[in-house]
């Protein structure tokens, strides 16, 4: 829904997210051409984000170098898109008709400051974009409908928990027991979530609470009785909470409201068309499952596996629900999923190409919409996965050389080896490097890297870098950069994936 934002936010956003990709400084002119604007307006914007998006981020300029972004160690680059929600007056509005379906644009025009002519604009842009995920903005009084009640409540849903942060509150509900409630919900079906999916679920049953009180009910034609039946129990035993809960929204705790909340938070786990999709699809999630885990040689529990094979299966059956994009303006599943596929690019290439033969077998996309999320997703659930990858690498041969002795070798040998202890293994250099002129270059035939604080016609070009005495922060990303060309997987390993690759 980015096309609800000014078009200086938007591209100020796209300035953000090229300058969070790169390690380094990048150059006006590229930024320039990134985005398809003047020089003028990439330095218009860069003075904007460095005044205004304080303290959420720094930017930092130089004539010489371009320009880079910091984060500051209390912030992130999530905090700018929520202060960027906040501030929008697409989103203020769309915010505001969700807790007050009673007035009409032109009163929540004066109610939120905005003029007629950006009101007009601004209703025109939200039911385009609305449109997308088959929702109706309808004016008089001004409400946000849909052909399926759910549908409004997961948009919702998506809005507010990027909106806000996990600590934050907008609902009128009490927030302690909202969460104890969902808390109870969750230890009475004996699943194991983590606070994300928490408040996820408190938010839904905040949204589904306050769309029955405005009087919005999901269709009862589409209630399916064998679900009632087996999560009335669930709710009945947590009666109390929710009463409580009911009560301060002045609703009261019938037959209506309980297969109304059954039908919004359960409706989804039981939406198989038929027993056979359902063999099929958990037939290949199993497959990946059992397929990473071999061709990697990892070790894999039966408790995670089962944890692994309950979110594919949860992102199966929301989507059929729900198949819209999941996310506002901030998916940070992709945030997230393109640092795994830069860091493990032969973990994210046989995941892309099982999801890709997923999709072809179940006729889901799980690569085209699913890819990143299933990436982050095994590299949460699955315990160490980070570290077993790593571990199925061939280390680095690294030999270290220093023109200053042999007690300024070891120490940057100790230096490299507390930044890169899994990465390398290191080798001094004991022969005295003023005779270097005596030694055939053969001798370093063996190494993948050599590290020197001096330059030399002597040694292999291809494998020399030259770092400072003491090294610098760009020594070290220089130093991170030719190590992990050479931190490779075995050979064993490669070929397994390269049969793989063969098979598909």
């Amino acid at each position: 829904m980015r096309e609800l934002l000014d078009l200086p936010t938007q591209r100020r956003l796209k300035i953000i997210e090229q300058l969070n990709e790169m390690s380094d400084w990048i150059s006006s002119n590229e930024l320039a051409q990134k985005n398809n604007a003047s020089l003028r307006t990439i330095n218009n914007d860069v003075s904007y984000l460095k005044d205004n998006w304080y303290p959420h981020l720094l930017i930092e300029t130089s004539k010489k170098n371009g320009v880079r972004l910091k984060t500051l160690p209390s912030s992130h680059i999530r905090l700018v898109y929520s202060h960027v929600l906040k501030n929008s007056d697409a989103f203020r509005l769309l915010d505001a008709i969700f807790f007050d379906t009673t007035k009409s644009i032109e009163k929540w025009g004066e109610t939120l400051f905005i003029s007629e002519s950006s009101l007009y604009r601004i209703i025109n842009d939200l039911s385009t974009s609305l449109n997308h995920f088959d929702l109706t903005l309808e004016k008089k009084p001004c409400r946000i409908v849909g052909q399926s009640e759910l549908t409004v409540r997961f948009f919702f849903t998506s809005f507010f928990r990027e909106a806000y942060s996990i600590t934050d509150w907008p609902f009128p509900t009490n927030r302690e027991k909202i969460i104890t409630f969902a808390l109870s919900i969750l230890d009475t079906l004996n699943l194991s979530c983590d606070e994300n999916q928490v408040m996820k679920l408190a938010n839904l049953i905040n949204i589904s609470l306050i769309r029955i009180k405005q009087g919005f009910y999901n269709d009862s034609h589409t209630y399916n009785s064998e679900l009632t039946e087996q999560y009335a129990n669930v709710l009945l035993k947590n009666k109390i909470p929710l009463e409580e809960i009911v009560n301060d929204l002045e609703l009261t705790c019938d037959e209506n409201l309980l297969n109304d909340l059954i039908h919004s938070i359960f409706y989804y786990r039981h939406n198989w068309t038929s027993d056979s999709e359902k063999v099929t699809v958990i037939k290949a999630i199993r497959h990946l499952i059992k397929t990473l885990r071999d061709i990697f040689d990892l070790t894999l529990s039966n408790l995670v596996a089962d944890q692994i094979e309950d979110y594919l299966k949860y992102l199966y059956l929301y989507h059929k629900v729900y198949p819209y994009r999941n996310f506002i303006i901030f998916d940070h599943y992709y945030h997230g999923g393109t640092t795994i596929k830069e860091n493990l690019p032969f973990f994210d290439d046989v995941v892309a190409k099982l999801l890709l033969r997923m999709e072809r077998e179940t006729h889901f996309p799980w690569y085209s919409h699913y890819r990143y999320v299933v990436l982050y997703g095994l590299m949460i659930k699955w315990e160490n996965l980070s570290e077993l990858l790593e571990e199925k690498k061939l280390k680095a041969k690294v030999l270290v050389m220093s023109d200053l002795g042999k007690d300024h070798r070891d120490f940057l040998i100790k230096t490299i080896q507390k930044n890169f202890y899994n990465k390398v293994t290191l080798y001094g250099y004991d022969d005295l490097v003023i005779f270097l002129n005596q030694t055939s270059i053969d001798q370093f035939n063996d190494y993948d890297l050599i590290i020197t604080n001096f330059n030399t016609i002597l040694l292999p070009v291809n494998k020399l870098l030259v770092i400072d005495d003491v090294p610098s922060n760009q020594d070290w990303a220089n130093i991170r950069h030719a190590v992990n060309k050479f931190f490779t997987l075995s050979p064993r390993m490669t070929a397994d994936i390269q049969i793989f690759e063969e098979d598909q």
